[in-house]
């Protein structure tokens, strides 16, 4: 009898891993955004296998260097994870190892979500579309201890991000400025970003941070405003209430390099029902920033801060 497993696509690196003794393989050398998309695929199959997962991948090395700062740890995303046991370092095996890894990550058949796209080649599919990040007790502890003196409620916010509006584009620094300056009186507004790289000159707190304090950070803030970026992600994984801006010229113009004509589809490939997202089309009469005031003011109201 044929399996229900047996509608699903072969999975490319399955004989790569035997090789290495691994259950799965991750690339390294890619977005931040893209290695959180396998997170849910290590735990569904930890969770198959009733054990956690022997990886191979590498430390990581975003294409773009966005989140990483000098003397980074190299795996941030797979830290206190409980889901990862050993990991094979790509960087012991010969380059080729990584090349293929790579090469089949750009390869996805794109049907849904990547989330679902990756798991597929597993015959898995995933409880639930958001990514896995696990902070431990000491990291969540120092990110309250460092946010205690701010008023709260802290609206985290990412005014960058790789796919980010250009410097003529009103939501590059002029709609922020304008946004901030709206909000209620007594609210923080937290900016993460990478120091000496990302910078607009924005009336924020800002605090130069590691990915994993970063990440940290938003775990300890109340609301996430952003564009599509790894933070965005990284919200998402803690549930955190969060509303992604999305600028979809730039999005598809990434898109052409690895997987053209997908760009059209980039928030339901790359996005998440379960946050609020707007598209940075046609806003000729600031509704963009109405609707995102409006989000905030909603979201504290029914949250802890009525």
């Amino acid at each position: 009898m044929p399996h229900d497993r047996d509608c699903y696509l072969p999975n490319p690196l399955a004989a790569l891993c035997r090789a290495y003794g691994c259950d799965l393989a991750v690339p390294s050398v890619t977005g931040i955004g893209d290695i959180l998309m396998y997170t849910p695929l290590v735990r569904e199959v930890a969770m198959r296998l009733g054990r956690p997962v022997e990886l191979l991948t590498g430390p990581i090395r975003p294409i773009d260097g966005v989140g990483t700062v000098q003397g980074e740890e190299a795996y941030p995303i797979w830290r206190a994870n409980p889901f990862v046991g050993t990991i094979v370092d790509l960087e012991t095996c010969p380059p080729d190892v990584s090349r293929q890894i790579h090469a089949a990550h750009e390869k996805h058949c794109h049907f849904g979500h990547v989330i679902e796209n990756i798991c597929a080649e597993y015959g898995i599919v995933p409880q639930a579309i958001r990514p896995d990040l696990y902070l431990t007790e000491t990291e969540c502890r120092a990110a309250l201890a460092l946010l205690a003196d701010l008023p709260r409620p802290i609206l985290c916010i990412h005014p960058h991000g790789t796919s980010s509006p250009g410097p003529a584009h009103p939501w590059h620094t002029d709609e922020w400025r304008a946004l901030i300056a709206g909000l209620p009186a007594g609210m923080t507004v937290l900016e993460v970003g990478m120091s000496g790289r990302e910078e607009k000159d924005l009336p924020t707190r800002r605090f130069r941070t590691t990915l994993r304090e970063m990440m940290a950070l938003v775990w300890a803030s109340d609301l996430v405003v952003g564009f599509d970026s790894s933070v965005a992600h990284v919200a998402t994984a803690f549930s955190k209430p969060t509303l992604v801006l999305w600028e979809p010229v730039q999005k598809a113009q990434i898109d052409l390099v690895e997987q053209p004509g997908l760009g059209a589809a980039a928030i339901t490939r790359w996005g998440y029902s379960q946050n609020r997202n707007l598209v940075l089309l046609n806003d000729i009469h600031h509704d963009i920033r109405r609707l995102v005031a409006e989000w905030i003011a909603t979201r504290l109201r029914a949250g802890r801060f009525p």
